[in-house]
C-alpha cells in the first residue's frame, strides 16, 4: 500500500517512528511518506520524508493545515498517526479521504501530563483529567490502535479495534553493532551513562545525590548523561544540583544526538543507568533505554518498577533497587564497579535476552500483521 506517517512533535528520525516502523514498512515493499519535523525533504532508506519545520510547542498548531495537505498530497491509502495532539487532524483527514487510520499511543498520555512541571499544578492535573476522559473516544474514531507496553492498552479496553502491542525494541543494526563491544565493557573507565530525554519525575535529583555517595568511594567516577532536558532549564538546575554537591566536574552533559549516533556514547560506559522515579506513568511506560544498555552488553542498574521488573532478573541480568533511594543506587553501582567480570557477566547474560526475544525484528512482524489486515479491508 501507499502508506503515511504523521507526526508534528517527534524528529522525522525519531527512532519508534522510523528507525522501526517506517523503515519495516519500506522493507515490507510499502510505498511509505513520513510527514513529521525535519529540515528538509529527502527520501531515506526507502522513506520519502516531508520535512515540517520545528517550530515552539504553542505554535505548532499552526503546522496542521501544512502536515494534512502533504498528507493529502502523498496519495495514502492508510495514515498512521504518532501524536495525541493530532486526534482532531486525523479526524478531519479521515472525512476527505475516506482513508482508514491508525493512533500510535507512545505514552500513558493522562500521566504523562501529569508529571509535565513546567505546567502549574491548577492546570496539569485538570488537563490530565480531561483527556483521560476524551483520549480513548477520540481513538475509538481510528481503524486500529498501536502501543509501546502491556500497560496502556487498559485504558482502551472497551474500543473493539484491532492493536498490537510494538515495545521499543532495538533494531537489528543496534544489536549487531552491540556484539563487537561485548569484549571492552570490563576495561572501560567507571562511566555511569543515562541515555534519553531527562526529567525530574526521572530521577534528575536522585542521579546527583547518588553519584556524590558513589564518589565518596569512587572519586574517578563519572556521569554521562546524553539525551535533552524537559523543561530545558533543568540542565542549569541539575549543573548547580551538582556542584552543590561537590560532582560539578564529574558530570559531563552531551545533549541530545541523532539516533544513529547513540552507539558511540554506548561504547563509553561501563554503566547503564534508569534511575526513573515511582510515578504512575513510569510504572506503565518502558525505558527504551534499558533495552540499548542490554544490547551493548552493559550491566545495567535500574529503578525497580512495574515497568522494568519484567526485563531485568535482579543480580542475573540487572540490578533493581529502590527507585527513590539514592543510597540503593549508589550501592548497586559501586557493585558493578567494584566486580567488572561480574558485572560483564551480567551484561553479556542481558545481552542474550535481546539477541533471543528483546528485539524489534522479533515483534515487527505484528506491525506488518495489522498492515495485512486494514489492507484487506481497503
Amino acid at each position: 500500500m501507499k502508506v503515511c506517517l504523521l507526526s508534528s512533535v517527534h524528529q522525522a528520525l525519531d527512532n519508534r517512528v522510523f528507525y522501526r516502523e517506517a523503515r519495516t514498512l519500506a522493507r515490507a515493499g510499502h510505498e511509505v511518506t513520513l510527514v513529521a519535523v525535519h529540515p528538509v525533504d529527502e527520501v531515506r532508506d526507502g522513506v520519502r520524508i516531508r520535512g515540517l519545520p520545528a517550530v515552539a510547542r504553542w505554535r505548532r498548531p499552526a503546522s496542521w493545515r501544512r502536515l494534512i495537505g502533504l498528507a493529502r498530497a502523498s496519495g495514502a491509502e492508510l495514515f498512521h498517526f504518532h501524536d495525541p495532539e493530532l486526534l482532531p487532524a486525523a479526524y478531519l483527514l479521515r472525512r476527505a479521504t475516506g482513508r482508514p487510520t491508525i493512533y500510535d499511543v507512545h505514552e500513558a498520555y493522562p500521566e504523562f501530563i501529569a508529571v509535565k512541571d513546567y505546567l502549574p499544578a491548577a492546570v496539569r492535573y485538570p488537563l490530565a483529567g480531561s483527556f483521560r476522559l476524551l483520549e480513548p473516544p477520540l481513538a475509538g474514531l481510528h481503524d486500529a490502535l498501536v502501543f509501546a507496553d502491556e500497560a496502556t492498552p487498559a485504558a482502551f479496553r472497551r474500543l473493539r479495534r484491532p492493536s498490537v502491542v510494538l515495545p521499543n525494541f532495538p533494531d537489528r543494526e543496534l544489536v549487531a553493532a552491540g556484539a563487537a563491544e561485548l569484549g571492552t565493557v570490563s576495561a572501560r573507565p567507571p562511566v555511569l551513562l543515562y541515555l534519553g530525554g531527562v526529567e525530574r519525575n526521572r530521577g534528575s535529583r536522585l542521579m546527583v545525590e547518588a553519584l556524590a555517595l558513589v564518589r565518596r568511594q569512587r572519586p574517578d567516577a563519572h556521569l554521562l548523561v546524553v539525551g535533552h532536558f524537559m523543561p530545558p532549564a533543568l540542565e542549569r538546575e541539575l549543573r548547580r544540583d551538582a556542584q552543590q554537591h561537590g560532582v560539578g566536574d564529574a558530570v559531563e552533559i552531551v545533549g541530545r544526538v541523532p539516533f544513529a549516533e547513540i552507539g558511540r556514547q554506548l561504547e563509553r560506559a561501563a554503566v547503564g543507568w534508569v534511575p526513573w522515579q515511582p510515578y504512575p506513568k513510569n510504572q506503565k511506560n518502558v525505558p527504551t533505554k534499558l533495552f540499548e544498555y542490554m544490547a551493548y552488553g552493559l550491566p545495567v542498574v535500574s529503578s525497580d518498577l512495574a515497568s522494568t521488573r519484567p526485563f531485568l532478573v535482579d543480580g542475573a541480568t540487572g540490578r533493581l533497587v529502590r527507585a527513590d533511594d539514592p543510597q540503593a543506587h549508589a550501592a548497586a553501582i559501586l557493585e558493578v564497579l567494584d566486580d567488572r567480570e561480574a558485572a560483564a557477566a551480567m551484561g553479556r547474560r542481558a545481552r542474550d535476552e535481546v539477541v533471543a526475544r528483546l528485539n524489534w525484528s522479533a515483534v515487527e512482524g505484528r506491525l506488518l500483521g495489522l498492515y495485512d489486515r486494514l489492507a484487506a479491508e481497503v
